[in-house]
Order: structure tokens, then sequence, then C-alpha cells
């Protein structure tokens, strides 16, 4: 038998891997913040039942909210574009509209054409979040749908930065949504929705913040997930303050090899939000993120490093948060 093996997809040019990120957004049923991402919380619905499109936009206008009033010419809630230059929107989604379309597949032979709304046609599209976001929020950049499980997630992060690196945009809303729909399958876990997004940009914001930079990006092989995780810690720049990792809830092999290799506490999306499909990518970087605030001091001093992981079906995406904070590490 050939011994299995980990790919590796070439990562981007190394001139600039490095974004800062501007702005966080978060819709999540008893996470009405970044900071409630830290709590452990067991809703993993809404009270009342929303498009998935409807959360995707209001966790990107709080992104740009939060952005805007931390940079200035970055575009605010109301989706004008800064000064800055043009604004690009990534989004993830498992569904992407799927059950809306569904549901309008099912009424037009009730009720007649002429008795659906066109308003709902946007809504069933297969890139219904990401047009949300772009056109509602009149974003003036490129925009790019990614649809799959955990993975998808992280891999729209590594787009965003792509983009920012080869200079398509001078920033990135990018993010995740999901909604609890009989149309995603999630064996052995419990199916959550909302959405996260952040703001990516070239240039740190005023006061500091957190930083990301894609890791990794591979294909593994079924017992590849110990050389992954090696190959994740060979990149970072020092040992990691933490640990977030995005699964489904039947893989418990990556949970333990983290567990093996690495000295720090791990996070896992999954069991903290439920699972939110290929959102749960970008929520295991806004957790990062969060992860990485803390209260401020006189001194800057180098802040947590958090390694965020997200696996699917075969495929594994990493990527580093750092942050510059004030006080003593």
């Amino acid at each position: 038998m050939r011994p299995e093996t980990v790919r590796t997809v070439p990562r981007a040019p190394a001139r600039q891997t490095v974004v800062a990120v501007a702005g966080l957004g978060v819709r999540l049923p008893g996470a009405a913040g970044p900071s409630g991402l830290l709590a452990p919380s067991g809703l993993h619905r809404f009270a009342h039942e929303a498009p998935e499109h409807a959360h995707a936009l209001a966790a990107a206008t709080d992104a740009l909210a939060a952005a805007s009033a931390r940079t200035p010419g970055t575009p605010g809630a109301s989706g004008a574009p800064g000064a800055g230059g043009s604004t690009a929107t990534v989004w993830a989604s498992s569904t992407a509209g799927l059950a809306a379309y569904a549901q309008t597949c099912a009424d037009i032979p009730e009720f007649g054409p002429g008795r659906v709304s066109p308003r709902r046609t946007a809504h069933s599209a297969f890139t219904a979040p990401v047009t949300a976001v772009s056109v509602r929020l009149g974003l003036d950049g490129p925009y790019l749908n990614v649809t799959g499980e955990q993975d998808a997630g992280a891999h729209a992060v590594t787009e965003a930065v792509r983009m920012l690196t080869w200079g398509r945009c001078e920033r990135v809303v990018v993010g995740g949504s999901a909604e609890t729909s009989a149309w995603r399958s999630c064996p052995g876990g419990d199916p959550a929705e909302g959405a996260l997004c952040a703001v990516l940009q070239r240039h740190a914001p005023d006061g500091g913040g957190a930083t990301v930079r894609p890791l990794l990006r591979t294909r593994t092989a079924r017992n590849g997930i110990d050389a992954f995780v090696r190959s994740c810690l060979e990149r970072l720049d020092g040992p990691p303050d933490h640990l977030v990792l995005s699964a489904p809830a039947t893989d418990t092999r990556t949970a333990g090899a983290l567990a093996l290799l690495c000295a720090a506490p791990l996070l896992r999306v999954e069991e903290r939000f439920g699972d939110l499909g290929a959102a749960g990518g970008v929520a295991a970087l806004v957790t990062a993120v969060a992860l990485t605030a803390a209260p401020g001091s006189s001194v800057e001093q180098p802040g947590p490093r958090v390694l965020a992981l997200a696996l699917g079906s075969g495929n594994a995406v990493a990527v580093e948060v750092t942050s510059r904070r004030k006080g003593p590490r």
C-alpha cells in the first residue's frame, strides 16, 4: 500500500501575506458581539426564523460600522465606499440560498407564478448571501461566493488575503453564514444558524489590532492529520497561545493531534456554537481575533498568537492570528 501523504497547495507570494483586521461583526444566538464568542452558549438557533442573507447582511453591516469607527475612509454602515479604494466581498455558505429556492419551487405550483414575489428570486440565487452584502451595502470591488464545509470559510479568508496581496482592492469584507435547513447535512452535529464577518485591509487601523496570515491550505489524506498539524506549527512565527478548530462534530482525530502536539488551550467552534457548516471556518477566524483582544496599558508588547484551523472532507486550512496590545503578555 502507498503511504498516505499531505499534498500542499502552493501559497501566494510572501511579499505581503499579513493583513490587518479593521472590524468584526457577529450575529449568532447568544453572542451579540465578538466578546460573546468566548462565553459558552447552548443557543444555536434564533427564536424567529430569518433567511440566510439577512444574517449575512446584519453581520457585514456591524463589521463595516466597527471598521469605520477605527479607520478613516473605511465604508460605514451605509456601505458608501471610502476614499482609500475599492471594497471587495468574499462570502462562505453551505447552501447559498437553497432553502429559499426550494420554498419558491413549492409555492409556484400552489399559488401560481404571479402570486410569488419576484424579490424572493435574488434570495434563492446561488450567490444570495454575497450578493446581498455587496449590492445592498454598495461595495464597489469584486465579490466571490465560496460554498462547502468548514474549510470553505477559512478558504474565503485566504482568498480575501490574496485579493489584498495582489492589489485588487484596499479592503475586503469576508464572512460566512448558515441557516438551519433540511438542505444542510450535519452528521453527528447540531445544526446552527447565524453569520460572522471581518473587514480585512492592507494597513493596520488606528490603535493597532489583530493581523491575519494564511499558513497552509492542503488536501489531507485520511491519516494525514498529524502531518498537517506539524506543518502548521512549523510555519508559525512562535508557539501558539490558543488554538481554535472548526471541524465536523464526528472528527476527533484533529483535536487529538492538536492536544498531543500543542501545549495550548483548544476551543472547538462546533462544540460552542453548533455546526455552522462553511461559516465555521469564518467563526474560527473571528473567534481567534476575539482571543487576541486585551485591556490597555502604557507599554506596547506582542499580544497572543492564535492558530485557527478549519477542516472539511479531505481539505484543511490554517490561519495565524496575532495582535499588538498594550500591557504585559
